[in-house]
């Protein structure tokens, strides 16, 4: 597979000689590696092939992989970005209806000019595959991490980087649809099963002199025309399975608001969906968050939201709220067991650079004749688990 030299189209501003040398460096390491290609072939024709049915919606999960330019063996690096190329690499020979990316696909802790590039990179290798694809905002993609570690006195990505860079990328495909040009809501349809995506790093772009007055990789919200959004698409839609992706988890196991803005009032969307509900939605805050909306969900017929599936925590955890599956999938990029930021859940898995359990990927299907809703886990993450839709 070719990749093109991508280091002089959108970057801004333009980057120096030495930047721009060191990117080709680093992007010129992320090739396929055939045996991680066949083993992720593999995984699919042995443990999902089987199972999986002509009628169903088959898609191919990435979620944090955390690209950074350096060649780590223990922990983030180079091998995110390489995970995604193999990833779809091997789903060009697959029978996948779309690729997706739940977020964090940098580690935002680079030089800008390095981390557009990065984002330009994945986004360019989407492009090339043979299928759709959807990528979600993390709380990583805005570069962030860099603006915290490196004391500077402005932000290092402008307002529309992300939006140009990978957003905009995104609804540029037919197969993927949203309400209108600036809305946040997207989904695809397959047959009776519609996903659904929310970005959970709705989060306004505003300056406090040359410096946000959000820290993105902090702050995780939805804001009010989102919810808006959501609800205009869920009004319009009739006998419908639905699973809904996002980057963070959008409540606890207790039903609190696991984002730091509207987690809660997006589980009352989903729960007043499925029961058929008109009411308000409505929350105490002004301002950047504040949300004051009214829904009318009885007329949708027999359409129902099954799950929620999401990254971000870099572990993997199944709880079931308000008849909601709340579904948390691992981090795709490498976490070595002795580095001291690798959660426990991975360092159980005792994750090593080469050996297969560097990668954590999945093939999620939505199966609407079972009724059924299959993961199947390839590197390290779980081999098998399902859900009733």
């Amino acid at each position: 597979m070719k990749f093109k030299n991508l280091t002089h189209k959108i970057l801004r501003p333009r980057p120096s000689a030495f930047i721009s040398q060191q990117l080709d460096r680093f992007l010129g390491q992320i090739k396929p590696r055939p045996f991680f290609t066949d083993y992720i072939i593999n995984a699919y024709n042995t443990n999902a092939k089987k199972r999986i049915s002509k009628n169903s919606l088959t898609l191919s999960v990435l979620t944090d992989t955390h690209a950074k330019a350096v060649a780590s063996a223990s922990y983030y690096g180079l091998n995110g970005a390489r995970h995604i190329v193999e990833a779809n690499k091997a789903c060009d020979d697959l029978p996948i209806d779309l690729n997706v990316h739940l977020g964090d696909m940098i580690d935002g802790s680079d030089k800008p000019e390095i981390s557009r590039g990065l984002l330009e990179f994945a986004v360019e290798n989407y492009q090339n595959s043979k299928h759709s694809f959807y990528v979600l905002e993390g709380n990583h993609d805005e570069n962030d991490k860099y603006d915290e570690h490196r004391f500077i006195s402005s932000a290092s990505f402008n307002r529309d980087d992300y939006y140009q860079l990978v957003t905009k990328k995104v609804f540029d495909q037919p197969e993927i649809s949203r309400l209108n040009s600036v809305s946040k809501i997207g989904w695809f349809d397959k047959g009776s099963v519609r996903v659904i995506f929310l970005n959970t790093s709705d989060i306004p772009y505003i300056l406090n002199g040359n410096t946000k007055k959000y820290d993105f990789k902090k702050v995780r919200g939805v804001r009010e025309q989102q919810l808006e959004d959501l609800i205009t698409v869920l009004e319009k839609t009739v006998d419908k399975r639905m699973v809904v992706f996002g980057h963070a988890n959008l409540i606890s196991p207790s039903g609190r608001s696991a984002l730091n803005f509207n987690g809660d009032l997006v589980q009352k969307v989903f729960t007043s969906f499925n029961n058929k509900e008109s009411g308000l939605l409505k929350n105490e805050l002004t301002g950047d968050f504040g949300v004051n909306l009214h829904y009318d969900f009885n007329d949708t017929g027999i359409s129902q939201i099954s799950n929620y599936i999401c990254g971000h925590m870099h572990y993997e955890k199944y709880y079931k709220v308000g008849g909601i599956n709340h579904i948390i999938l691992n981090c795709s990029a490498l976490m070595g067991k002795k580095h001291g930021l690798t959660t426990d859940y991975n360092k159980k898995w005792d994750r090593r650079y080469n050996e297969v359990s560097e990668l954590a990927g999945y093939f999620i299907d939505i199966d609407p004749d079972k009724m059924l809703l299959q993961i199947f886990g390839y590197g390290s993450a779980t081999r098998y688990v399902s859900f009733e839709i």
